[in-house]
């Protein structure tokens, strides 16, 4: 399509007229906007010259608004955009305010307040900026929202301290934050301010603390007490008066404690008073009270030990324990339990089991303490052994081929040496009337070995690798013979006679005994009674030690089999059972 010259004149004319109109309408809005601001302008200035602050700014923030022209005195613009600056914050402030007071939050409406407060003393010498502040805060009624707001707050919080006195319920206690929120003009200034909550406040505490102490066991008074005295902290009251009551009635509880030897009761106290110390002073003589007698029971316990009472010893230092770490005191404690009763070794590492003829001693087999019992319902031997390094061995071994209920149990220092000696065991035997058993016990090997095992009428110890066997079952039947012990055992060497008849030994020697004859570090059934003494009772207990418990008595011209002694007592046979009596002391 072809265009013709006279249409494009058209359009190019038509294009011009467009932006010529729409020049025209751009002049006509700028010069009605310039209008109406100089408008405006004229009219803030004479309503600051007739001290209509507010009504002035007002007009002057309509006319500043409109930015197409620059108009006016710049040192008068000047002021009136720092009056606008002036509006703005407190508009900001009001508008918190009114959050917070809506919401009860005490700080923050304090924080507004203060800003608040803060510009009036700003702009107390400044002149026109004063006028307007006061003009803008009358305007606005931010003074007297606060007012009402913090009248209310006063008397509510002096409400609730009465109902809870009255109710003796102390779970809400906000209103000492809220008191000491409140601005000090609506207290009469701030010396009257600190004086009325003072008084409040002491009266408040000190009934509390009496109706505490009345009804709440004494970690709740504490407690709560100590709740107080760090809300009175963070407000910055002084609060030494409750204190004092507070370590009264502390010093007053615990000694009660003390004197009733009530320990629980003592630890529970202290662990509570501990827990406040932050809000304690440094001096504190009830924190000082409860060392004193911490180190008073720490020093009873020493004398437990050195009375040999050590499970009185080590019940003490492990309640103490929860004041102080005791860990190592009971260590000790242990060593030196286990110095003096080494059955401790199995008794600790085994508390359920019940242990006949038990063995204790010290330097064998390489240790420095050792203990070893018959285990009957289990059919075993079990060994404990603290080693030189202090570290503890313990070694167990079935012996179901052994008679448990007529065991008996010894060490042999001629089968080995003194050092590493074996462990006998004579027992009814099955086909001979005894059966014998040496073990060998090897703590650095962690293992215990069966050296030999066998049946026959006796048993002799020639020396420290020969044995002389009556009629033994298998080699050496009717015979007395001579079996040496090498690595795999007892091996027989030759017959050294033959047996007589039963008849005839009994003729020839009615007293021998038929038991085994080989050496034994213990001493035979023995009468008790001491020569030239009158026979009397004797107390048995159930362990080495008048701190053990009292399990029965005997008659002291009684004979007594002794299965062991160790540190002037005896363990004994005692109606069946195992007891402990005091060795006979020599007569003058």
């Amino acid at each position: 399509m072809i265009i013709s010259s006279y249409l494009k004149s058209l359009w190019v004319r038509n294009a011009l007229l467009v932006l010529c109109s729409l020049a025209f309408l751009a002049v006509l809005a700028k010069a009605g906007l310039s209008y109406q601001k100089v408008t405006l302008y004229e009219k803030a200035h004479a309503s600051y010259s007739a001290h209509d602050l507010i009504k002035a700014e007002e007009l002057f923030a309509k006319a500043a608004d409109i930015t197409v022209i620059s108009y006016g005195d710049e040192q008068w613009n000047s002021l009136m955009q720092e009056l606008t600056a002036t509006r703005q914050e407190m508009e900001s402030i009001q508008l918190q305010a009114r959050s917070a007071i809506s919401q009860k939050q005490d700080a923050q409406v304090l924080e507004t307040y203060e800003r608040y407060q803060a510009m009036r003393q700003k702009y107390t010498q400044q002149g026109e900026q004063a006028a307007f502040f006061q003009q803008l805060s009358s305007h606005l009624g931010m003074e007297k929202e606060w007012a009402d707001y913090y009248t209310a707050a006063l008397q509510e919080a002096k409400d609730q301290s009465k109902a809870n006195l009255a109710q003796e319920s102390y779970q809400n206690e906000m209103f000492i934050r809220t008191l000491v929120t409140i601005p000090d003009e609506y207290f009469g200034g701030g010396q009257q301010k600190q004086s009325e909550l003072a008084s409040l406040f002491q009266h408040y505490e000190k009934t509390k603390l009496r109706s505490l102490t009345s009804s709440a066991p004494f970690e709740d008074v504490v407690a709560r007490t100590a709740k107080s005295l760090r809300i009175y902290r963070e407000i910055g009251m002084n609060a030494d008066w409750l204190i004092s009551q507070l370590e009264k009635y502390a010093q007053g509880e615990i000694n009660l404690s003390i004197r009733q030897k009530d320990l629980t009761a003592f630890i529970s106290q202290s662990i509570a008073y501990r827990k406040i110390e932050d809000v304690l002073p440094r001096d504190s003589s009830v924190l000082a009270a409860i060392t004193r007698h911490l180190e008073s029971r720490v020093k009873q316990a020493e004398q437990y030990i050195q009375s040999r009472q050590f499970t009185k010893a080590t019940r003490l230092y492990q309640e103490l324990n929860a004041l102080m770490d005791t860990t190592s005191l009971i260590a000790t404690a242990e060593e030196r339990w286990l110095d003096y009763d080494p059955t401790r070794l199995l008794n600790v590492k085994y508390p359920d089991k019940k242990f006949r003829s038990v063995f204790t001693g010290t330097d064998r087999w390489g240790t420095k303490l050792y203990a070893f019992g018959l285990e009957e319902s289990e059919q075993r031997l079990y060994f404990a052994a603290k080693k030189e390094d202090d570290s503890l061995t313990y070694l167990e071994l079935g012996l179901d081929d052994v008679d448990m209920k007529s065991a008996k149990i010894s060490l042999s220092d001629l089968l080995g040496n003194k050092e590493a000696p074996l462990i006998m065991i004579e027992a009814a035997g099955k086909e001979r009337p005894f059966s014998y058993t040496g073990l060998l016990p090897v703590p650095s090997e962690n293992v215990i070995h069966k050296r030999f095992a066998i049946e026959a009428d006796e048993f002799s110890i020639e020396d420290s690798t020969h044995i002389i066997v009556k009629n033994a079952r298998g080699k050496g039947e009717q015979e007395f013979a001579l079996f040496q012990l090498d690595d795999t055992g007892l091996v027989y060497d030759r017959k050294i006679a033959d047996t007589v008849t039963s008849s005839e030994e009994e003729a020839t020697n009615p007293e021998q005994s038929n038991q085994g004859e080989y050496p034994s570090d213990l001493p035979p059934d023995i009468p008790y009674e001491q020569s030239g003494q009158k026979p009397h009772k004797i107390a048995v207990y159930a362990g080495p030690g008048e701190e053990y418990d009292r399990i029965g008595q005997i008659s002291s011209n009684s004979s007594i089999q002794v299965v062991t002694d160790l540190n002037g007592w005896y363990q004994i046979i005692f109606a069946g059972k195992e007891g402990w009596i005091r060795a006979p002391q020599p007569a003058p």
